[in-house]
């Protein structure tokens, strides 16, 4: 019986290291986060796509992370016009770091509201996955 306790707690606890980082959120704009390689990560920013408004990725460096996918959308509820979240994901691919900037804005607009810009410090290497 102890083996078994032991065998599920080392699977939990690799379970806990090999997951996706995140979701990181408005709250984590601003910081930085230490990523291994290949690591997954996740932004989920609140949004509400009735307005015309968008989050958009604007600029990282493609050699240290990579975006998995296309954006997601999950509506909080089934209420027209009601929020959401838009949902990103990426992984580490190099060692290195990089700035990952996105901004709300409308498409057909030039510039974004100054206060929905979410910026994030990402150190990719080695050392594994520490969040500061």
């Amino acid at each position: 019986m102890k083996a078994l306790v032991n065998t599920m707690m080392a699977f939990l606890i690799l379970l806990l290291i090999t997951s996706c980082a995140g979701p990181y959120t408005m709250d984590n704009s601003g910081s930085t986060i230490n990523l291994g390689l290949d690591d997954p990560f996740e932004i989920q920013l609140v949004s509400n796509a009735s307005t015309g408004y968008s989050w958009s990725v604007v600029s990282y460096d493609s050699t240290v992370i990579q975006q998995v996918g296309e954006k997601s959308y999950e509506a909080d509820n089934d209420k027209v016009g009601s929020a959401g979240l838009s949902i990103f994901n990426f992984k580490t691919v190099g060692e290195g770091e990089t700035t990952l900037t996105l901004v709300y804005k409308r498409n057909w607009e030039e510039h974004a509201l100054h206060d929905k810009t979410f910026e994030m410090k990402i150190v990719a290497g080695t050392m594994g996955r520490i969040e500061e």
